[in-house]
C-alpha cells in the first residue's frame, strides 16, 4: 500500500513540504506552526488570562437567578405584574411547621410555645410580620386533624433576595422540646437547593476525575501524557466559569449553567487533549518535534475545531429559547466551548512542542490487556488500523445489511418511550431535591387546607374603579362568571370577594359589597383589600389537578376560554398558567432549535469533507443514538423504572429543559468522534482510494482513542447522574448512556454498515462544489486528492446481506 503519509522521518534535517504531505488544511498547519514558534510564551499568556478573568469576576460578577423560567411578555407574567400594581409586590415568606404531640396544635399553652418560639426572628430587620393561629384565629393555619400549626413570617424581601438571610432566619428559630419542627418557605427551599447543586458539583469532579485520570493512563500509558488533559481542563472551566459569573451582572444566567458548563468542559477538555496527544505521539515517531505539531494540528486539529464548532452550534440552538433559564444554558455552554477549543489549539500544542519526546516519560507499568492505545513505537507502527474494533468493522461490511437493520430497529424500539413524553417546568415538589425545606411543604400540601395545590389566580380589571365604587354594577356579571368556572371538572373551590368574612351574614355582606367604600364598617376593609385593589378584582381557583402538568395546563386553557363579565379583560397567574406559557413558548421554539442544530451542523460536515452523503449519514446516526437515550429519559425518569436504585422520586413528568439541553448537547458530541472517525477515514480513502479498507482502517485507528474518549465522557455524565437533583440527574445518566451507545453500537456497527452499503458515493459532491470547498482550506479537494492518491482499487461491493 502506497502511504506517503506515514513516511518515515528521516532525521532532524528534514524539511519535506508538509504543506503537500498533509493536503490543503493550510489553515491548521500554519496555526500548528505558529503555536510551535510561540511555544514559551502561550501557556505564560494562558495563564494571564485565566488569572485576569477570575480576578475580575470576582470582582465585578453577578450572581447567578434561581428562576428565569418565566417567559417574557406572557399572560402569566402580565397578569403578576398588574397583581403587584394592584395589591402590592408580594414579599415573600418564612414558614414553620410544628406538630403538638398532644394533638392540639390550636390550644392556648401550645400556641404559647409557638411564639416564644419566633420570638428572636419577629426583631430582625427584614422581618415584616409574623402570624399564628393565635394572632389571626384562621382555620387554615391548623391542620385538618387539628395536630400542627405554623407560623407564618412575612419578609420585607422577594425570593432572590431572600436567599442570603435564609440560614440565618432559621438559626434564630428556637423550636420547643419535643415537638416535630419544620422550617420552610421559598426563600429556605432555595438556599438548600444551592447547596445541593454546590455539593453535587464537587461530588461529582471528586469522582469523575480519578476516574478519567485512570482512563487516561490506560490510553497514554505515561504521567506526562496523562497529565495535558487534566491541565487543559484546570485552564479551560475556571476561565468559563469567570466569564459566566461576569455575565450574570448584565443578563439573566441560571444556577444551573455551573453544572451544564462543568459537565460540558471537563468532557470535551479531556477528548480534545486526549485526540491531540495521541495524534502527536504517532506523528513524534516519524516526524521532528516542529513537524510533528504541525501535522497533529492539521489534522486532529481541524478535527477537533470542527467538533468544537458542532458542539457550539448544538448549544447557541437554546438560545432561540425565550426563557432566561434555557437562553443562558445555551450561552454558558457556548462559551465553555470556545474556552475549550482557546485553549486546547493554542497552549496544548504549544506545551507538546515544548515537550517534544518526553511527553512519553513516567511512564506507567501496565497490563496489556489495559491498555487502550499501543505505547511500544514499532508495535503500534505494526498494528496500525488494526485491531478489535477494525475486526468488528470488517466483519460488519461483509453482511452490512443483515447485522446493521436489525440493530436500527433495536435503537428505534428502545427510542419509542419517548413517544409519551409528558413535559414540566419543574415546579412540582417531586422534582426538587430531598431537603428539609421540602419536607416542610409536603405537610403543609398534605395536612393543612389549602395546602394542596398552587390556586389559578385570575385578575379581572374593569374601566372603573370598583374598589372605591363598589360593585352594584359588576355583581351580576361576576358572578355568573365565578359560577363558570366553579363548573370546570377538577375545581375544588374558588375564593373571590363574594365569599363573606366568617361570621357575617350573607346578604348584609352583598349590600355592603355593591355600596362605595366610603359607607362599609372599618372592620370590613382588610377582608376587602385581600380581594378588591383600584380596577381589579381577584380571584383564586382551586384544583385537584397538579400545577405544572398537562391537566393543570388544560385546566388554564378552559379558564382563558371564558367569555370575561362585560367591559372587563381576565389575565390568570399563578404556577398552572406560568407552566402554560412557558410549554407553549418552548413547543413554538423547539422546532427552530432542531432546524438550527441539524441543518447547520451538516453544513459544517459538508465544508470539512466535500460530500453529499457524509453529513446526511453523521446527523441520521446521531438522531439514533440520542433518540435512544431520549427514550431511557422518559422509561427511567418519567415512567420512574429503576427510581428505586437510582435514588428519586418520579413526578410523572420531565422538566421541559431536559431533553432540549440534552439534545443540543448530544448531537454536539456525537459529532465529536464523528469528526474524527470521518477524517481519519477520509486520510486513509485519500491514500488507498479504497473505501472499504479505508473504513476498516479508519475505525481501526481511531479505535483505542475514541474508547478511551467515551469512557472519560461516562464517567464524568455518569457522576452527575449521583446528583440528588432530578433535573442534574436525568441529564448526566441519559448522557452517559447516549455517548456509550454512540462509541459502540453506532460506531463499531451502524457507521460501517452503510459505508459499505454507500461505498464510493460516500465521498461524492459535484466537483464544482467540493473545489469551491477545498478553497476554503478545510477540505483535500479532487485535485490535491488525485495527486496523492494511487488510482482506486475498490473492488465492486458484495451482495449484501
Amino acid at each position: 500500500m502506497d502511504d506517503r503519509s506515514r513516511a518515515p522521518y528521516s532525521g532532524p534535517g528534514h524539511t519535506a513540504t508538509t504543506a503537500h504531505v498533509i493536503g490543503g488544511i493550510w489553515v491548521f498547519a500554519a496555526l500548528g506552526r505558529f503555536d510551535y514558534r510561540f511555544r514559551r510564551l502561550l501557556p505564560l499568556l494562558a495563564l494571564a488570562v485565566v488569572i485576569g478573568l477570575n480576578a475580575w469576576g470576582a470582582v465585578a460578577g453577578g450572581k447567578l437567578i434561581q428562576g428565569g423560567w418565566n417567559v417574557p411578555g406572557s399572560e402569566a407574567l402580565r397578569a403578576e405584574e398588574l397583581l403587584a400594581d394592584r395589591f402590592g409586590v408580594q414579599a415573600t415568606a418564612m414558614i414553620v411547621v410544628y406538630r403538638d404531640p398532644a394533638q392540639d396544635a390550636g390550644s392556648p399553652a401550645f400556641q404559647k410555645q409557638v411564639a416564644a418560639s419566633v420570638r428572636n426572628v419577629a426583631d430582625d430587620p427584614v422581618v415584616d410580620d409574623v402570624l399564628t393561629y393565635a394572632t389571626l384565629q384562621d382555620p387554615k393555619f391548623l391542620s385538618r386533624d387539628g395536630s400542627a400549626t405554623f407560623a407564618l413570617i412575612r419578609l420585607t424581601e422577594q425570593d432572590e433576595a431572600a436567599v442570603d438571610d435564609a440560614q440565618r432566619l432559621a438559626g434564630l428559630v428556637e423550636p420547643p422540646a419535643g415537638v416535630q419542627t419544620y422550617i420552610t418557605g421559598v426563600p429556605q427551599l432555595y438556599h438548600e437547593f444551592n447547596d445541593k447543586i454546590e455539593s453535587d458539583l464537587v461530588r461529582a469532579e471528586m469522582i469523575s476525575l480519578p476516574i478519567a485520570l485512570i482512563i487516561l493512563l490506560a490510553v497514554f500509558g505515561t504521567l506526562i501524557g496523562a497529565s495535558l488533559p487534566m491541565l487543559m481542563a484546570a485552564l479551560a472551566l475556571p476561565s468559563a466559569f469567570a466569564v459566566i459569573g461576569l455575565l450574570a451582572s448584565v443578563t439573566e444566567m441560571s444556577i444551573f449553567v455551573t453544572n451544564i458548563a462543568s459537565m460540558i468542559g471537563l468532557a470535551l477538555a479531556i477528548d480534545y487533549s486526549l485526540f491531540m496527544v495521541s495524534r502527536f505521539r504517532e506523528e513524534l515517531r516519524h516526524h521532528p518535534v516542529d513537524v510533528a505539531v504541525e501535522r497533529m494540528m492539521a489534522t486532529v486539529g481541524k478535527a477537533v475545531a470542527v467538533s468544537g464548532v458542532a458542539v457550539a452550534i448544538g448549544l447557541s440552538a437554546l438560545t432561540v429559547f425565550e426563557s432566561p433559564a434555557l437562553r443562558s444554558m445555551g450561552i454558558a455552554g457556548v462559551i465553555t466551548v470556545v474556552s475549550t477549543l482557546l485553549f486546547a489549539l493554542t497552549v496544548l500544542p504549544a506545551l507538546l512542542g515544548m515537550l517534544g519526546h518526553r511527553v512519553n516519560r513516567l511512564r506507567v507499568p501496565l497490563p496489556r490487556a489495559l491498555r487502550l492505545v499501543e505505547d511500544d513505537a514499532d508495535a503500534a507502527d505494526r498494528r496500525q488500523g488494526r485491531g478489535v474494533w477494525s475486526w468488528v468493522a470488517s466483519r460488519v461490511m461483509r453482511r452490512p445489511l443483515l447485522i446493521g437493520l436489525p440493530v436500527l430497529a433495536l435503537l428505534l424500539v428502545a427510542g419509542s418511550p419517548f413517544l409519551s413524553l409528558q413535559l414540566s417546568t419543574g415546579g412540582n415538589l417531586d422534582d426538587l431535591p430531598p431537603s428539609p425545606a421540602r419536607t416542610g411543604f409536603q405537610v403543609l400540601a398534605a395536612e393543612f387546607p389549602g395546602g394542596d395545590t398552587d390556586p389559578i389566580v385570575v385578575a379581572v380589571t374593569y374601566p372603573s374603579q370598583v374598589a372605591a365604587d363598589g360593585l352594584a354594577k359588576q355583581l351580576p356579571g361576576l358572578r355568573t362568571y365565578i359560577e363558570r368556572l366553579r363548573g370546570f371538572q377538577g375545581v375544588k373551590e374558588v375564593e373571590s370577594v363574594l365569599d363573606p368574612p366568617k361570621g357575617m351574614d350573607a346578604a348584609a355582606y352583598e349590600q355592603l359589597l355593591q355600596a362605595p367604600a366610603a359607607q362599609r364598617p372599618a372592620q370590613l376593609a382588610p377582608w376587602m383589600q385581600q380581594w378588591l385593589a383600584g380596577d381589579t378584582v381577584k380571584v383564586q381557583v382551586f384544583s385537584d389537578r397538579l400545577p405544572d402538568s398537562d391537566a393543570g395546563r388544560a385546566l388554564v386553557d378552559e379558564i382563558r376560554a371564558v367569555p370575561p363579565p362585560a367591559t372587563s379583560e381576565v389575565l390568570t397567574a399563578g404556577l398552572s398558567s406560568r407552566s402554560r406559557d412557558f410549554i407553549g413558548s418552548f413547543n413554538r421554539s423547539v422546532p427552530f432549535a432542531v432546524l438550527i442544530v441539524v441543518g447547520v451542523t451538516a453544513l459544517v460536515l459538508l465544508l470539512t469533507f466535500g460530500s453529499i452523503l457524509l453529513p446526511i449519514k453523521a446527523v441520521l446516526m446521531s438522531l439514533l443514538s440520542v433518540s435512544a437515550s431520549f427514550g431511557a429519559l422518559v422509561w427511567i425518569f418519567q415512567q420512574g423504572h429503576l427510581s428505586g436504585p437510582l435514588g428519586f422520586t418520579a413526578s410523572g413528568t420531565l422538566v421541559a429543559s431536559t431533553p432540549v439541553i440534552m439534545f443540543a448537547i448530544l448531537f454536539g458530541l456525537s459529532m465529536d468522534y464523528e469528526v474524527l472517525l470521518l477524517s481519519r477515514i477520509r486520510e486513509r480513502y485519500v491514500a488507498t482510494g479504497d473505501n472499504t479498507l479505508a473504513v476498516a482502517e479508519g475505525i481501526g485507528l481511531t479505535g483505542g482513542i475514541i474508547t478511551g474518549a467515551a469512557l472519560v465522557m461516562v464517567a464524568v455524565f455518569g457522576a452527575f447522574a449521583l446528583s440528588s437533583v432530578v433535573f442534574i440527574k436525568a441529564i448526566g445518566l441519559s448522557q452517559a448512556l447516549a455517548v456509550l451507545i454512540d462509541a459502540t453500537i453506532v460506531r463499531g456497527i451502524l457507521v460501517p454498515a452503510f459505508m459499505r452499503v454507500m461505498g464510493r458515493a460516500n465521498w461524492w459532491a459535484p466537483g464544482w462544489l467540493q473545489r469551491g470547498i477545498a478553497r476554503l482550506g478545510l477540505y483535500e479537494g479532487p485535485t490535491r486528492v488525485d495527486l496523492d492518491r494511487p488510482a482506486s482499487t475498490e473492488p465492486e461491493p458484495a451482495p449484501a446481506g
